[in-house]
């Protein structure tokens, strides 16, 4: 087997094993030892592959933002989106409430701003469509549905996921149907 596919094996393994912990218990209480006994490795193994246990939720946290930033970004409504994500969220609730109430939160902002920002992106691309549209008008209205977005987010984290962020995000679509068209027809360049 070639040194990349064993060692993507090996960090897979290690990954699994501490989801597995972060599962069951806060990140402050998982130890490299643990993980280690979860994948069958020595703990040297894993710090062969993750500094300490910050790179590995760095790793994870990115490649699960990348995952869903693929994964959606087709969805032609914020509402979609947001229902999408919210059902991963709730999937994996003790983890990324334990990845969110650690001191790891930083990370998981940056890039839960990252998704954020990409799911807008690529719904106000379905929504402007061919129009000509001013550049600063349109990243300004990137950002403030991003900003949005991710403002949603953190309050529902915020309260330990205990609401439905979905039904309540689609009144407030519900409540602002055809805005984002009116946004969208203001930024239109002649």
């Amino acid at each position: 087997m070639p040194y990349k596919a064993k060692s993507d094996l090996t960090k897979a393994a290690i990954k699994k094993s501490f989801l597995a912990l972060l599962n069951e218990k806060p990140i402050n209480q998982i130890s490299v030892r643990d993980i280690a006994e979860g994948c069958g490795f020595n703990r040297n193994t894993i710090y062969y592959h993750y500094d300490d246990i910050p790179c590995l939720v760095e790793e994870i946290v990115i490649e699960t933002a990348e995952k869903i930033i693929s994964d959606y970004s087709d969805y032609h409504s914020l509402e979609a989106c947001i229902d999408k994500m919210a059902e991963f969220a709730l999937e994996h609730k003790r983890t990324v409430l334990n990845i969110y109430n650690s001191s790891n939160r930083s990370v998981y902002e940056l890039y839960l701003m990252k998704v954020c920002g990409s799911v807008v992106e690529n719904y106000l691309h379905t929504m402007f469509g061919d129009i000509k549209a001013d550049p600063e008008s349109r990243e300004i209205l990137v950002w403030f549905y991003k900003c949005e977005c991710f403002g949603q987010i953190i309050d529902w984290l915020n309260c330990a996921m205990n609401y439905n962020i979905s039904e309540q995000f689609s009144k407030l679509c519900r409540l602002r149907e055809g805005f984002v068209d009116i946004l969208v027809e203001r930024c239109r360049i002649e």
